[in-house]
């Protein structure tokens, strides 16, 4: 396991620790900002040690109070008009039927998003989004304020690739991979220092190289090297083209590994 993530200290990007945040006032800090250093191992200890995967798949205890746990408002990006991929409507079903929760979903794509009907109970806005990136540092807080001014009860949570047990669970995948192979995260392709700065603190802390799918294609050495990319995509994307010789590539949600752990890991928010 790995010691060490180099994380952002604001309220949305810091993973300094599996509690939700209440204060979403500063979404993006600048990178100056990014100087806390997480100490994994002594996160992990407190982590179930036994050798059963599924057990090993989220770093959150079990909901043992007897408070009501929120209700989830789950941000993805979506398609034209507001499609949601099936593998994303699956997570919200699953979260429904195996851990009892409240969820309801919404996509930067839906021009016009149901209104949140839960009455008084609280809600975790939850980004679904894997790097800093616009959505995380403009659409997230825009979302958030609209939430607000409909009276909803809101927190908001950090967006998921900055989030402990998310990370160890793509540790998990990448140790999981054949000893023969390297495996190489491929993810979109960046343009804002925070992103950049975010990525080389992933690639430390994954011990794997990172790439953007236009460097990736354009790497005539990936062959030599024995790479095995792994598409950093919660689902897949028909825009995105990544080089795999020929081999059929998965998003992350098309894994049961990963689909199942991120149900136990939004599942298990208090």
């Amino acid at each position: 396991m790995k010691s060490t993530f180099e994380s952002f200290s604001s309220s949305v990007l810091s993973v300094s620790s599996i509690n939700p945040f209440s204060s979403p006032e500063i979404i993006c800090s600048r990178v100056s900002r990014i100087s806390h250093h997480l100490n994994f191992n002594k996160l992990a200890e407190s982590t179930n040690t036994s050798s059963d995967v599924h057990q090993k798949l989220s770093l959150l205890p079990n909901r043992i109070n007897c408070e009501p746990p929120h209700h989830l408002h789950l941000l993805v990006h979506g398609s034209r008009g507001g499609e949601i991929h099936p593998s994303l409507l699956s997570l919200v079903d699953q979260l429904k039927r195996l851990k009892n929760r409240s969820v309801s979903i919404e996509a930067l794509t839906d021009d016009n998003p149901e209104q949140i009907d839960i009455g008084n109970r609280s809600v975790f806005l939850v980004p679904l989004f894997l790097l800093p990136g616009s959505h995380v540092c403009s659409d997230v807080p825009k979302i958030f304020q609209r939430l607000q001014e409909e009276g909803q009860n809101i927190k908001l949570f950090p967006f998921l690739g900055s989030f402990i047990p998310w990370l160890s669970l793509i540790d998990d995948l990448i140790t999981s991979q054949s000893p023969f192979v390297k495996p190489a995260l491929i993810h979109h392709p960046v343009s804002s220092d925070t992103s950049s700065v975010f990525l080389k603190s992933l690639e430390k802390f994954l011990n794997i190289p990172l790439y953007s799918w236009s460097r990736w294609n354009q790497d005539t050495d990936k062959k030599e090297k024995n790479y095995l990319p792994i598409p950093y995509l919660l689902t897949p994307n028909k825009n995105v083209e990544i080089d795999s010789k020929g081999e059929q590539l998965k998003s992350l949600l098309e894994i049961d590994i990963i689909h199942c752990g991120l149900v136990n890991i939004l599942g298990n928010l208090p």
